[in-house]
């Protein structure tokens, strides 16, 4: 890092936290009263499976008993003579079900356990206390889900805040992601939030895709920020408040919006063959152009005429033009409202985005900052 860009990075963050190695000794499990999260062998979510695929702590496996009692944990049927078995064997050698017994048959009994559900304890107490009869460390998360949801929520109001952001300018997400993989190549920090909306800029077959929850979005975001070395800049690609169904957490947005952004320059031809090469769309050109048609804004009628015609003949004149006459010019308007608020960085200009020649030409642009300023 240089010291002009060190300056600058003050000047934009006055305030800068305690020299700690990353964000996760600032926002600890702590406050929700269990150990950091890579403490623990296993994370159990004693939640349905609907609940856990729309949302869930990272690393976590989950787990649905048969019977939800007071007593150990046994297999059987949602009924009362299951009920009344379950509350009559109270020993440690009740048996486990197969599947909790296959979840922590590999583990060490000196390996922690963290259990966690949705009820308030009704269900995970009962796996805690059957796992404890046999000797394991077990956690109980307190307040269950609703607890860890207000700290997630709460750790993405704090921790964007003490980050000093930058951002890769380009109108496709195919671009930044070349960009920041290099970024990370040569020693850089890079947050992917595009990445984990599962939609990119630009892309057309990402639309498609299916984008994960508000919820499982954030749990993923807190999870990449309490890793980030705050005396570090973290880059990013440059991203929208709102991606499909998803919103960036508000203090992030903010973040975002203010952070200097580096705007990147290449061929077009070397940007054409990559957009084809990073996006299947283009295996069928006349159905790529039906679906840009559809975009917010529209495109104007006179460019979706040409790309028409061009579909039927030539994919890297139509994909030029779309780029060109389409997503660069909005990408220009936003840039410049970019560069007008805050100090931005120098252009990052690459021959070529090939990751092979793209990562010297990264290094040379922005030298990998030491791991602490000086």
């Amino acid at each position: 890092m240089t010291l002009g860009q060190e300056s600058s990075d003050r000047a934009r963050n006055p305030n800068p936290p305690a020299r700690i190695e990353s964000l996760a000794g600032a926002f600890h499990p702590h406050a929700i009263e269990v150990q950091d999260f890579s403490h623990y062998a296993l994370i159990i979510d004693v939640r349905t499976r609907e609940d856990y695929e729309d949302d869930h702590i990272p690393g976590a496996v989950q787990f649905s008993p048969a019977v939800v009692s007071p007593g150990p944990l046994v297999t059987g049927q949602h009924n009362d003579r299951n009920r009344a078995l379950a509350a009559h064997d109270s020993g440690p050698e009740a048996e486990l079900p197969a599947s909790l017994a296959a979840l922590v048959e590999p583990l060490k009994l000196d390996q922690a356990i963290l259990v966690y559900c949705g009820r308030g304890g009704l269900d995970s107490l009962p796996v805690a206390r059957a796992l404890r009869w046999r000797g394991w460390s077990v956690d109980v998360l307190p307040g269950g889900w609703i607890n860890y949801r207000r700290w997630v929520q709460a750790g993405l109001e704090v921790l964007p805040r003490m980050v000093t952001f930058r951002v890769v300018a380009t109108s496709l997400g195919c671009e930044a992601d070349r960009v920041l993989n290099a970024l990370a190549t040569v020693g850089h920090q890079v947050l992917n939030v595009e990445a984990l909306m599962v939609r990119r800029r630009g892309s057309i077959s990402c639309r498609c895709a299916q984008q994960p929850s508000q919820t499982w979005f954030e749990s993923q975001l807190l999870q990449r920020l309490r890793a980030v070395d705050p005396r570090r800049p973290v880059w990013v690609g440059d991203v929208d408040a709102q991606v499909g169904e998803l919103q960036l957490p508000g203090s992030l947005a903010d973040a975002l919006v203010a952070a200097p952004a580096a705007p990147l320059g290449a061929p077009i031809e070397e940007r054409v063959n990559r957009w084809i090469e990073d996006e299947p769309a283009w295996a069928s050109p006349s159905d790529a152009v039906d679906a840009i048609a559809s975009w917010e804004p529209a495109p104007e009628r006179h460019l979706l005429d040409r790309w028409r015609e061009l579909s039927l003949r030539e994919l890297a004149g139509l994909v030029a033009s779309v780029l060109t006459d389409y997503l660069d010019r909005r990408q220009a308007a936003r840039l410049s409202q970019r560069m007008a608020m805050s100090s931005g960085i120098a252009p990052l200009v690459a021959d070529s985005l090939n990751p092979d020649r793209l990562a010297p030409t990264v290094r040379a642009w922005q030298p990998t900052p030491d791991a602490v300023a000086t």
